[in-house]
């Protein structure tokens, strides 16, 4: 039986401690910039649900708007959700046609954000 002396080159050696320490550098630089992706996302994610629900409640208030049977003068007002406090700013545009007007709808998220829709509706 023959053995090997421990300081010859075998095939496994493993890693050296350098080695370990630069792959281990590596993977946290990686890891900070995946981190800093996921919080650009939350804030994106959140951005767009308060958009969606701004533009949800200027459909809502046009619809009302609508509805109703006398022509609406500029009005305004707030919406208290769950996400914050809406305001909302309705104003009335006459148009070249007498039958029709313009009802302009902005709607002011709690962040400062804004949503701008508009419909034509026709005069009683």
């Amino acid at each position: 039986m023959s053995r090997t002396p421990l300081n010859q080159a075998s095939g496994n050696r493993g890693f050296t401690l350098l080695e370990v320490m630069v792959a281990l550098a590596i993977a946290a630089t990686a890891l900070v910039v995946l981190m800093g992706r996921v919080g650009s996302s939350a804030d994106i994610q959140h951005d767009l649900a308060l958009h969606a629900e701004a533009m949800g409640l200027a459909v809502n208030e046009l619809e009302r708007i609508a509805m109703e049977k006398a022509p609406a003068a500029d009005v305004s007002g707030e919406i208290e959700t769950a996400s914050g406090i809406f305001k909302w700013k309705s104003t009335q545009l006459a148009t070249l046609d007498a039958q029709f007007v313009r009802q302009n709808m902005l709607v002011t998220a709690p962040d400062g954000g804004t949503v701008s829709l508009f419909l034509y509706r026709n005069l009683p």
